[in-house]
């Protein structure tokens, strides 16, 4: 009569030892956190602001050069006022002569009604003619949009500037953003007013963003942000303000920005 062999002791703990092995494995990978983090990489941007005359005129004088902090208001650019002040001197004058006009109408006995109204009208137009004299006049000051910072002047003093002719151009390094593409799978998680973790190589410091847009239309990586590979997948834009008050952020700079 055959008798069954019990397996070794050695191999009773092997198994024992394998299962409470798997066992514990089971256990840490269902309770440890799920890290649902994404890296994405952009370039730190700035708004720029094109400054120009609303009216056309020489340039007497350029106020600010590249580089210049500049608040809102400042004056940038000055065209020629003195056809501009002739103009308003002679709109003046012609109020005083309809204002006159209208004194005379009034002590006149053979004017009638109709002839009081049509002096009165044209005082009135005398009037509106000095308004656009004085608005044309502040056309021709320049002035800062903004606070920012002077980037590139292209008007020079003596050179006619045209309406909407950019004569320079500003940005406001206060008002960084970033934009970065999310993968259509995770878009989802991204919403406007989102706070996010920006990042860079240049320093040490971590910076707060908040999403300020997303788009809602689907598109392929651009050429210039990933790999080909990457570039096959569709990805969402999404722009990124960045809070920055210690002016490390500069525009062009590369980031990561960490989506949560």
């Amino acid at each position: 009569m055959n008798k069954h062999k019990r397996p070794p002791v050695v191999v009773i703990v092997l198994v024992v030892l394998v299962l409470a092995g798997l066992g514990a494995w089971w256990w840490w990978s269902s309770t440890r956190p799920v890290t649902t983090e994404q890296r994405l990489s952009g370039q730190v941007e700035t708004t720029e602001l094109s400054v120009a005359p609303a009216m056309a005129g020489r340039i007497t004088s350029v106020k600010a050069k590249e580089g210049d902090r500049v608040t809102k208001g400042q004056l940038l650019v000055q065209l020629d006022t003195a056809a501009l002040r002739l103009h308003l001197d002679q709109a003046k004058q012609g109020v005083k002569a309809a204002k006159a006009a209208v004194t005379n109408a009034r002590n006149d006995d053979d004017a009638t009604k109709a002839d009081i109204r049509a002096a009165q009208a044209r005082q009135a137009q005398a009037e509106a003619g000095v308004q656009l004299a004085r608005v044309q006049l502040a056309y021709a000051a320049v002035s800062a949009p903004s606070d920012g910072t002077v980037v590139n002047v292209v008007g020079n003093a003596g050179q006619n500037a045209a309406p909407g002719r950019t004569v320079l151009t500003m940005t406001d390094p206060s008002d960084l953003f970033v934009r970065v593409f999310v993968p259509e799978p995770r878009i989802g998680a991204v919403s406007v007013g989102r706070q996010v973790t920006v990042t860079t190589d240049s320093s040490t410091q971590t910076f707060t963003g908040t999403v300020s847009f997303v788009s809602d239309q689907a598109e392929f990586t651009p050429n210039n942000i990933d790999t080909a590979e990457q570039r096959t997948k569709l990805v969402f834009a999404v722009r990124i303000r960045i809070d920055d008050t210690s002016g490390i952020l500069k525009s062009g700079m590369p980031v990561d920005v960490t989506l949560p």
